[in-house]
This record gives structure tokens, C-alpha cells and sequence, in this order.
């Protein structure tokens, strides 16, 4: 009977237990009622949270659309209670899509004095102000506003909660911290152990109170504009294990000695800052140290060989600063190194030759040093190479085959490299980017067509060559640059560009390509470059291009094009073409007024409402770039463009039979730079609308059949560095002025109605201009005037002009005269078609 007893008392025990912990686990309606206030502010959007955390790995989703009115507030997303008090102690948002703007008045500042933790990070709060009314939480020990778009300047009141510990300010690009800002915020966060204030704009000098925060485990001033020299006594802090400080150009200091060898330094981030000297040889002594980024610094001297002592490394990066030497063998005992970076310094001499280890690399980027000699054996035998990029060096020797098969990047241009490259890369189906460029590679393009992740292929001045595989076009849909520039391919390209493909950039300049273009190339909708010059295409303009919106460069020079140019029936043709080069072919006919009607791209440019940039595409994995090649007679020189800036505009139709007049609507493209004109038959006068292109640095021409005078108007064009108007026939005043006063003799030789200077030739308007004339030899690239030709003609008819005169005269009869005269006029027909016939055969 006690049994029972006791049995039913400790069963009402457990149900008063249970009931008054359910009662305490419940949130008070004061905290729901402030939360679901706070909720009401914002919208859900996706693309709030979308790049910093879905693109890093982190789900994101909406938690504050699980708070339901007459639900348990402790239960919802991100919120956390007390299980004593029931009080929030607890708020995590982050990634949750957050959009809107956080008032000062907001219920989360005055319902929720038990807070510990707060994170805020990753949303949207729309350039938001830091509210001072932070300080309310005095209890709060962790504070993440990250990356969430609040702006202004950060209030010294967020230090203000005593036992802060964590503190996240960084990637709120709007952020400012004023002076005496960051001192206070130093000196009250006495308890501090992790410091995040990266991207906060500081531009102070380094407070030296950080050197009293010695709980730092982690101190984060990346990009904040600091100046001065960083104190090295905070690489000694006793606990501290990540120090980021990069991005901050103008920050001086150095690598101090490294004594005690207990250091817990594990992430050391100093790239892109003023830091310089040399590697100490005690840093050997950081034996936690897993990463070390020190690039784009005035770092210089030696590796010190004490760097294989730090066994637990994974990333080293110490490219783009003064590096000398060889690298040395000791890197081999870095077992756990995935990344190596080591570009842009003068390394000099061969890689060493005996290192075994490394067989977790992943990444080993050593472009643009003093690298000579062979690739050794051991790099074609690392096992988880994924990118490797050993360009701009002096290595020479054969490329053999690469055990790894994870590779996605090769990039071994500009070096000396020879004979055959082996085939067996090509079967890589994780290859993403082969570059070869600027070596002596030579045979045919052995490829099948198992590249299917190929996305860069870059084979420019080799000596390749055969024909290239009919797969070519069609076995990688995101294929984005195809460049054979400069080899011996021939043979005809295969008509297999497939619908949907990626391609930007197709450069086959410099081969032997023949027959027709390709009519498939219309697939390739979001090409930007089209570069088909110096081969031996033979085909009618490939009118159908006009359809690929995207483009930006064609180049169609010295082929064998040929007939006229088509009237366009397109609503918008070449939208956004700025460079069309079809110089040095056969195309007959008026020159292209529709096209000329429809360059929207190369009128109204205005160069102040465009960034400096480059044709270019980036690498996805950001070890190489890939900037657009372009050849061009440029103020009459042939010009090699290694990157061409955006901006760049020209047209050269030079060196064709274009016939007629230039169109007047050419006067409406008044952002191009360059027109060559010249070595056609074209007729009329100068257009008087040229002058609008204000932007025009080169006008070339020369060599067409133009008559009339040199509009004054073109002296307004005050950026002109080259003209060429010779070998035409033009009359009249050359105009003065501005740029026309740099002009010499040779911008008008073979004009020779033109008067003023630069020429000899004065301008008498007493004195009858001379007679136009009447003859102009075949061939373009010669003088339009020949003083063999012209002198006797103006002989004979001097002669011919006293002859008639003598007989109108004279009352006797002139058969001799008539004789002589008869003679020297057969005479004179004798020598001008011998000439004639002579310079036709030119």
C-alpha cells in the first residue's frame, strides 16, 4: 500500500515537473509580440542572402517566416531561450533573406535585455545606420552585422555592452569609423576576442591599444585604409591565430623575428599591402602556421629554406613582389601544401629537380619570373594538380604527358617550349583552359574531341600545323575562346559550330584557311571578336554576321573577298560592332552606307561614361586571363594591339575597288578614332560632315580619285595626329590652323591643284587655277599622277597653243606648221599608252 503510495505521489511529481518546464519553455507575449513587429519590417528576398551564402555553400532561407502568431516564440527559427528564464538570449538571422531597413525605434532594441547573441549577417537592410541603440544589450557577448548593407558611421555606443567578446562589423561597404572612432572602439572592448572590421573604412593610423587586447584570437583589418607602420608587437599576442591586414596599400612594416617557436599564428593575410624586407629565417619558428598570403608586397631577397619547417602549411602566397633566387628544395616537406603562388618575381635559375612530396598541390602558379631550364619530371607527376601556370618564364625543352587527370588549366605561354605537345592532354575531360602562345610547338592538332570542359584554347605563334579537327565547333558548349593566331593550319573550317554554344573569341589570323566562312558561325551568338585575317578565304561578304548582336571586332583584312558589299535588310545590323576591318581584298561597289547607318556603337561614345577595361575574359579560377590580340594599320603603321581597350573605334576599308562617293551618314559616327579610306576608286568631294568626328585621330585618304577642296571645317578636328589625303585630286587652299599646322608635304603630295602650306605652292587668287586632270594611273597603290605622263601633255598643248596662234595670225598658208604639229600630237599619243600600259601591268 506504501508502494502505491509513493508510486502515485512521483507520478504527480513528473506531471507538475513537465507541466511548470513546458511553462518555462514558453516566450513571454511581450518578446513574441516585439519579434513578430520586427518581422513586419522586412520583405523576403532571395538575392539578399543569395551571393554570400548560397554561392559559399550556405543554405539560406527565409527563417522569420516560421514566427506564427500563438505559436512558442522559442521555437521558431533562429531564436533562442533560457530554459530557466524563457527570456530570448539568442537572435541568429543570418542568410535569411532579409529586406528592409532597421529603424532606431525598432522593438528588437527595447524587448530583449537578456540578449547574448545577435547575428544580423547576411541580408539586405538597405544602406541602414548602426543604431546606437545597441547599447541596450548590455549583456550581449556576440555581435555579427556582416555583410548585411548598413552604411554610415559606426557608433562608439556598439563597444559599449562590457562583456563583448565578438564583434563583426566587415563587408559593409558604406561603413565608416572617424577618428578618435577606432581608439575608443579599441580601448572599450577590453574583453574582446574576436575582431572583425574588415572593409570598414578606418584610414588612421594602427591604434597601438591592440596591443592591450591580449585575449585576441582573431584581429581582421583588411581593406580599411590604414596608414603608418603596423606594430609588430601584435604578431606576439599570446593567443592570437588569425591576423588579417591585407588591402591596405598604404600600411608599412615587416616580418619580425619569430623567436619563440610556440607562436599559435595560423592564418597571416598581408597581400596588397606597403610591407617590405625580407622572410626572416626564424619564420620556420610558426610551426602552426597553415596560410600565408603575402603577394602584391615589396617583399624581397631570398626563400629562406627554413620555410619546409612548416610542416602544417596548405597555402602559400607570395606572388608580385621582389623575390630572387631559386626556389628551394625544402618546399618538398610541405606535405599538406594545396596552393603555391609564387608569380611575378625574379626567381631565377631551373626548378628543383629532386622534390617528392606535394601530393596534396592542387594549385602551383609560377608565371612571369626568370625560370630557365626544363619542367622537371616531379611536376608532370603531381596527382592532384588541378591548375598549373608557368608562363612568361625561359624554360624550353619538351612538354611531356601529365599523370594528372584532374587538371582544368595549363597555361605555358611565352617561353621556348618545342616539338610536339602530347596529344594525350587533349583527352583531359576536366581541361577547362590549354594556353601555348608564344612558343615553338610544332605538327598537327592532334585532338578527339574528349575535351568536352574545354572553354579556352590558346595556340597563337607556334608552328602548328595540318588541319583542325571537324568536332571543333560542336563538342563544348561553353567553349569561349578559340585562338590558332599566327600558325601554318590550313585546310577549310569545319561548318559544325553547334546552336547554343559560348563562343566570345574565334582569332584564325595568320594561317592558310581557305574556301568559304563558315555559315554556322551565325550559331555563335555571343561572339565578341571575330579575327579571320591574313589567309586565304575566297568568298562574297559574309553578310549573315550582322545578325550576332555581341559583336564587337571583325576581321576580314588581306584575304580574297570579293564582289560588292549587300544592302542590309536588318533592323539593327552589327549593333555593336567598333571594329571592322576589311582591308586589302577584292570587295567592289559603293561602299556600305547601311552598315555606316547602323553603327549605334560607334556614335556617342563618350569616353569619361566608360571605364578604362580591356577586351578580356577571366579564367574561372582566376589563375590566367585572357586578353583579345589585334593587328591593324593604325595612323599608318601596322600596330600590334596586345589588349584593346572597349573604346577602341575604327574602320579600315582600305586597299579594295570600292567605287562612288563616301556616304554623308559616315559623318554621323563621331566616336570612331581611325578611317582608312585610302587605295579605292572613290569620287566627289571630301565631306564638309567629317568634322563631326571629333573623336578622330587618324584619316587616311589616299590614293582615290577625290576632287574639290579640303572642307575648312576638318581644322576642328583638333584630336587628328595623322592625315593622308595624297595621290587624289584636290584643289584649292589647304586649311590652317589647329592640327593642319602639323601636317607636313607628304599628307598632300600629288594633289597638285593644292596651294598653301605646308606646300610651296602659294595662293593667288590673281592667278588662274590650273586645269583639272584628266588622267590617274590603275593602280591604287602608286602616285595618281605621273610628271611622264602629264609634262609632255602640257608640252604638246603649249606647243599646239603658239602654233594656233601663228596661224590665226598669219595670212600664209601653214601645211608645214600643220605637219609638225600632227607629228608631235601622234607623237605624244605614242608615249602616253606605251606608259599607260606599262603602269596597268603594275
Amino acid at each position: 500500500m506504501a508502494s502505491n503510495n509513493q508510486l502515485f505521489h512521483l507520478f504527480l511529481f513528473l506531471c507538475l515537473f513537465q507541466i511548470t518546464c513546458l511553462h518555462a519553455q514558453l516566450c513571454t507575449q511581450q518578446q513574441t509580440s516585439a519579434l513578430l513587429q520586427f518581422k513586419q519590417q522586412f520583405s523576403f528576398y532571395k538575392y539578399a542572402s543569395y551571393f554570400q551564402c548560397d554561392l559559399s555553400g550556405i543554405h539560406s532561407y527565409p527563417k522569420t517566416e516560421s514566427w506564427k502568431e500563438g505559436s512558442d516564440c522559442c521555437s521558431w527559427d533562429g531564436v533562442e531561450c533560457d530554459n530557466n528564464t524563457s527570456q530570448v538570449i539568442g537572435l541568429d538571422l543570418s542568410c535569411s533573406w532579409l529586406n528592409g531597413t532597421i529603424h532606431p525605434n525598432s522593438t528588437i532594441f527595447y524587448y530583449f535585455p537578456h540578449l547574448h547573441r545577435l547575428n544580423l549577417a547576411f541580408n539586405d537592410f538597405g544602406m541602414s545606420r548602426i543604431s546606437s541603440e545597441f547599447s541596450r544589450f548590455t549583456r550581449l557577448t556576440h555581435l555579427n552585422l556582416s555583410g548585411s548593407s548598413f552604411s554610415g558611421k559606426v557608433p562608439i555606443e556598439v563597444s559599449f555592452p562590457s562583456k563583448l567578446v565578438s564583434l563583426d562589423l566587415s563587408c559593409n561597404y558604406g561603413l565608416t569609423l572617424e577618428e578618435p572612432g577606432f581608439e575608443l572602439l579599441v580601448q572599450n572592448l577590453t574583453k574582446v576576442r574576436d575582431l572583425n572590421l574588415d572593409s570598414v573604412n578606418i584610414s588612421s593610423v594602427v591604434s597601438n591599444s591592440l596591443l592591450n587586447l591580449t585575449s585576441l584570437t582573431l584581429l581582421d583589418l583588411g581593406s580599411c585604409g590604414l596608414l603608418g607602420k603596423f606594430p609588430d608587437g601584435i604578431f606576439h599576442l599570446p593567443h592570437l591565430n588569425e591576423l588579417w591586414i591585407g588591402d591596405n596599400p598604404a600600411l608599412t612594416g615587416y616580418f619580425p623575428e619569430f623567436i619563440n617557436s610556440s607562436s599559435p599564428l595560423q592564418y597571416l593575410a598581408l597581400s596588397v599591402t606597403n610591407f617590405s624586407g625580407e622572410l626572416p629565417d626564424s619564420i620556420g619558428n610558426l610551426k602552426s602556421l597553415t596560410a600565408l598570403y603575402a603577394g602584391r608586397c615589396k617583399f624581397y631577397g631570398s626563400i629562406p629554406t627554413s620555410l619546409g619547417n612548416l610542416t602544417e602549411m596548405i597555402e602559400l602566397e607570395i606572388g608580385q613582389n621582389n623575390f630572387t633566387g631559386m626556389l628551394p628544395s625544402s618546399l618538398s616537406n610541405l606535405g599538406n601544401l594545396v596552393y603555391l603562388a609564387a608569380r611575378g618575381n625574379k626567381f631565377e635559375g631551373p626548378l628543383p629537380s629532386q622534390i617528392i612530396g606535394l601530393p596534396n598541390l592542387w594549385w602551383l602558379d609560377l608565371a612571369d619570373n626568370l625560370i630557365n631550364g626544363t619542367i622537371p619530371s616531379w611536376v608532370f607527376s603531381l596527382p592532384a594538380l588541378h591548375c598549373f601556370n608557368i608562363s612568361n618564364n625561359k624554360l624550353t625543352g619538351h612538354v611531356k604527358q601529365f599523370k594528372s587527370t584532374h587538371l582544368t588549366t595549363i597555361d605555358l605561354r611565352n617561353n621556348n617550349f618545342h616539338g610536339r605537345f602530347p596529344s594525350s592532354t587533349f583527352k583531359l575531360v576536366n581541361l577547362t583552359a590549354l594556353l601555348l602562345s608564344s612558343n615553338n610547338f610544332s605538327g598537327d592538332l592532334d585532338m578527339l574531341c574528349h575535351a568536352i570542359s574545354l572553354r579556352f584554347l590558346v595556340l597563337s605563334s607556334n608552328s602548328f600545323n595540318g588541319s583542325i579537327p571537324q568536332c571543333l565547333g560542336n563538342f563544348s558548349t561553353y567553349f569561349f575562346v578559340l585562338d590558332l593566331r599566327k600558325n601554318n593550319f590550313s585546310g577549310t573550317i569545319p561548318n559544325t559550330f553547334v546552336k547554343g554554344n559560348s563562343f566570345k573569341t574565334i582569332n584564325l589570323n595568320g594561317n592558310g584557311f581557305e574556301g568559304t566562312v563558315p555559315k554556322s558561325l551565325v550559331n555563335c551568338k555571343m561572339l565578341r571578336v571575330l579575327d579571320l585575317g591574313c589567309n586565304k578565304f575566297s568568298d562574297k561578304f559574309p553578310y549573315w554576321l550582322e545578325k550576332l548582336h555581341w559583336l564587337q571586332v571583325l576581321i576580314l583584312r588581306s584575304n580574297k573577298f570579293h564582289g560588292p558589299m549587300p544592302t542590309s535588310k536588318a533592323k539593327f545590323p552589327f549593333l555593336s560592332l567598333r571594329v571592322m576591318d576589311l582591308s586589302d581584298n577584292y570587295f567592289t561597289g559603293p561602299l556600305p552606307k547601311t552598315y555606316f547607318k547602323n553603327f549605334n556603337a560607334m556614335m556617342n561614345v563618350k569616353e569619361a561614361n566608360f571605364q578604362l577595361q580591356y577586351i578580356e575574359i577571366h579564367g574561372a579560377d582566376a589563375i590566367y586571363y585572357y586578353h583579345d590580340f589585334l593587328t591593324m594599320v593604325i595612323k599608318g603603321s601596322t600596330t600590334k594591339m596586345e589588349k584593346v581597350l572597349t573604346i577602341f573605334i575604327a574602320i579600315d576599308l582600305s586597299k579594295n575597288n570600292f567605287e562612288g562617293e563616301i556616304p554623308e551618314i559616315i559623318g554621323r559616327l563621331n566616336s570612331i578614332q581611325g578611317l582608312n579610306l585610302s587605295h579605292n576608286s572613290l569620287t566627289g568631294h571630301i565631306l564638309a560632315s567629317l568634322a563631326n568626328l571629333t573623336m578622330l585621330e587618324w584619316l587616311d585618304l589616299s590614293s582615290n580619285k577625290l576632287t574639290g577642296e579640303i572642307p575648312q571645317q576638318l581644322r576642328n578636328l583638333i584630336s587628328l595626329e595623322v592625315l593622308n589625303l595624297s595621290q587624289n585630286q584636290l584643289i584649292g587652299p589647304i586649311p590652317q590652323g589647329n592640327q593642319f599646322n602639323t601636317f607636313l608635304n607628304d599628307s598632300y603630295i600629288g594633289n597638285l591643284a593644292l596651294c598653301g602650306p605646308p606646300l610651296l605652292n602659294t595662293c593667288n587668287p590673281r592667278t588662274p587655277q590650273p586645269p583639272p586632270l584628266m588622267f590617274q594611273q590603275e593602280d591604287n597603290t602608286s602616285s595618281g599622277f605621273n610628271w611622264e605622263v602629264i609634262l609632255p601633255g602640257y608640252i604638246c598643248g603649249l606647243v599646239w597653243g603658239l602654233v594656233m596662234g601663228y596661224l590665226m595670225f598669219s595670212r600664209g598658208k601653214p601645211q608645214l606648221l600643220v605637219r609638225i604639229i600632227e607629228g608631235e600630237r601622234n607623237e605624244s599619243r605614242k608615249r602616253f599608252k606605251k606608259h599607260a600600259h606599262k603602269n596597268r601591268g603594275r
